[in-house]
Order: C-alpha cells, then structure tokens, then sequence
C-alpha cells in the first residue's frame, strides 16, 4: 500500500512539474511559473503554490514562452516587423529618375519589399536617351542592384510601425555596371612659321567599361498607398574609367588614380501590388 502511495505521489509531482510554464528570457535563463497573461508590454505569472502574488516582466527581456501544453509563444521585439501591421499596403515600386534625361540618360526602377525594414531594388538605365550636355553621343546601358535597409528610431514605442513599408530613411549597398561607347575628341594647338596660331580637332569613337561599389543613403516618402518620392546620395569606389573627364551617366567613376565613385538622384514613381 506505501509503494502505490509513493508512487501516486511521484505521478503528481512529476505531472505538476511537466504542466508548469516556462518563461525563457533572452539571457537564456528559465523561469518555472504558471503564466496568467501575456500583454500588449508584459507577460504576467505566479509561483505554484502561491497565485495571490503576481509577478510580471517586460516582454523586452523575454525570447518565449513554453506552455505546460506543449504550445510555444514567440514574444515580438517591436511592432515595427509586425507585418499585419502592412497587410493592406502595397509592395511593389516602379521608378523613374526624373532629372536623368538632362544628365544624359533614363532610368527605370522596380523595388520590392522582402519584409518590413527590408526591401530590394534594380535599376536599369538607357545611355544616350537625354540630353547630349557634352556633345560626345553617348550610347550604351547600366545596370544596378541595391538592397535597401530602412532606419529604425533610436527607441522604441509601444505599437510603433512604419507608416508605409515602403517609406522611410534607409542605407543601401549597390553595386552598378556601366558600358558606354562616345565620341573621344583630341585638339592639336601650334603656332605656324609666321607666328599665327592655330588649332585643330579630331574625334574617334572610344568605350568604356566601368564598375562602382557605393553605400547610398535616401530618404523615401509614400502618399496615399499610391505615389512615391525617392531622394539619394552615395559614395564609394569605382574602377574602369581612364582619364576622360566627365561621364556622368547614371553614376560617376573618378580615373584610377583616385577611385572614387559617385552618384544620386531624385526618383518618382508609383506603388502597387499588395
């Protein structure tokens, strides 16, 4: 009788155990509890034994809760990658560089968001279609590819969330691809046997290959789920150009004695796609 009195309590005792709670906080650490309620900025819970007194701690410091059922909770870190919060907003963004025909080229863009806080985007632009500023008929096309971080704020706030998904500052790598051929024109100055000056000029049709690795930084802004302006600088290293000066076309690479490669730009364009 002793021996299925001990082991009826060695059943409860370990079934008490096997149905407690667990709250394990990003520490690692484990708290052995019964959880009462898991809120919008806590999650609240007695000792067993003792469920007058409640305890509650910042979902902050929480990775999970571990329920005596078997169900898991994962505790959210901010509202800010809650994608419920952008289910009704468009995904998708089409591009165009509205200031590029006077520098020479036009620009398409197409930009889709991966998740919130992330989005990519490429970029695909016509050499020759704008205006001829340097009078060297350019001809050709580039390529570039970004992936596009937006900014958090310093701190959070309960039930802060982008206001768009696709609107924000943001920083992005990108890497650009540029072939181009143009006129490479050559002057011949000299003074003749009777002192008059004189000058001559020749052209011959030349090409170039150029590649830039830049960081961009830009700010992004969505009206009504509909319209978008996209404005950025950036900065970085290019390679292949010579000592031709000029060549803004889509980005500008400095000669190889000074790699430096530059671009920006003010993009509109339109956003759909839920």
């Amino acid at each position: 009788m002793k021996t299925l009195t001990t082991l009826c309590l060695v059943l409860i005792v370990a079934f008490s155990a096997y149905s407690q709670d667990q709250i394990i906080k990003k520490t690692g650490d484990v708290i052995n509890c019964k959880v009462t309620e898991l809120g919008a900025e806590e999650v609240k819970y007695y000792y067993d034994g003792n469920d007058k007194l409640i305890f509650g701690i910042d979902n902050a410091l929480v990775a999970r809760v571990e329920f005596g059922t078997g169900e898991v909770v994962e505790i959210q870190k901010n509202t800010f990658d809650d994608p419920a919060y952008y289910s009704d907003q468009s995904k998708n963004a089409l591009k165009v560089n509205f200031l590029s025909p006077l520098f020479g080229t036009t620009e398409f863009v197409y930009e889709k968001s991966l998740k919130p806080g992330r989005s990519w985007e490429t970029a695909l632009g016509i050499v020759g279609l704008g205006n001829d500023l340097e009078d060297i008929d350019p001809r050709g096309v580039y390529g570039k590819f970004a992936y596009k971080f937006m900014r958090d704020p310093d701190y959070y706030m309960h039930k802060m969330h982008y206001s768009h998904i696709l609107k924000g500052g943001y920083i992005a790598p990108e890497i650009a691809l540029r072939y181009m051929s143009y006129d490479d024109y050559s002057y011949n100055y000299y003074y003749d046997s009777s002192g008059y000056y004189h000058s001559s000029s020749s052209s011959e049709r030349d090409s170039q290959v150029t590649l830039a690795i830049m960081l961009k930084f830009g700010k992004q802004w969505v009206f009504d789920d509909a319209f978008l302006v996209d404005i950025y600088w950036g900065v970085g290293y290019g390679f292949g150009a010579d000592d031709y000066e000029g060549l803004p076309y889509g980005f500008i690479v400095a000669p190889d004695d000074f790699p430096i490669a530059l671009t920006s730009g003010l993009r509109i364009g339109w956003v759909f796609g839920k």
